[in-house]
């Protein structure tokens, strides 16, 4: 890992723990407490797994959607409304190549906009 930072190796260590744990966070929460961007994180988050052999999950909506709903303050009925929203979406391939976390947000905005507890777009995005 010659010309990468040690700070840059442990978060891209973080990131694939996090994953491999079954609690994954985002490149943007792992740049938030480790001030290394995002583009670096992922570079080292490359070479570890090519060094190591290795693979990871990927990610899917349902990997955030409870996470999200929770910070919001989102009701279950909410949550489960837009986790059935995010599965036929991916089912139907209405979001081919999208970001399992846009894909999460858009869902949720859309369950919250259909029910009684009505959140913004900029406040669905977390």
């Amino acid at each position: 890992f010659i010309g990468r930072s040690n700070d840059a190796i442990a978060s891209a260590c973080l990131y694939i723990a996090c994953r491999q744990e079954g609690v994954p966070r985002t490149f943007k929460e792992i740049c938030a407490v480790s001030k290394i961007s995002k583009r670096e994180i992922g570079r080292c988050f490359k070479l570890i797994l090519k060094a190591l052999e290795t693979s990871v999950e990927l990610i899917t909506t349902g990997d955030f959607m409870s996470r999200f709903c929770s910070n919001l303050g989102l009701p279950n009925v909410v949550q489960r409304a837009a986790t059935h929203i995010a599965r036929k979406a991916v089912e139907l391939d209405i979001v081919p190549g999208r970001s399992p976390i846009s894909v999460a947000a858009a869902a949720i905005y859309m369950a919250s906009q259909a029910s009684e507890d009505k959140r913004s777009q900029r406040r669905s995005g977390t």
